[in-house]
């Protein structure tokens, strides 16, 4: 298939889907919103610093005793 009948018929399968209500497309809709809730919570995460455990003070190191 070259890739304008291609364009062309992904096109109109949009169309038809977009105007034609169904099940299916409420079930893909409530899908999508899902996915995009998802998406905006990671990245919300990646966009916020990392809030560190330990203190902010000054580092200090523990001695372990090995036998």
């Amino acid at each position: 298939m070259t890739e304008e009948k291609q364009r062309k018929g992904s096109l109109l399968g949009v169309i038809a889907y977009v105007l034609v209500p169904g099940e299916r497309r409420v079930r893909a809709a409530g899908h999508f919103r899902k996915a995009g809730f998802e998406t905006l919570k990671g990245v919300g995460a990646l966009v916020r610093p990392e809030k560190s455990q330990a203190p902010s003070g000054a580092a200090s190191r523990e001695r372990i005793e090995i036998e």
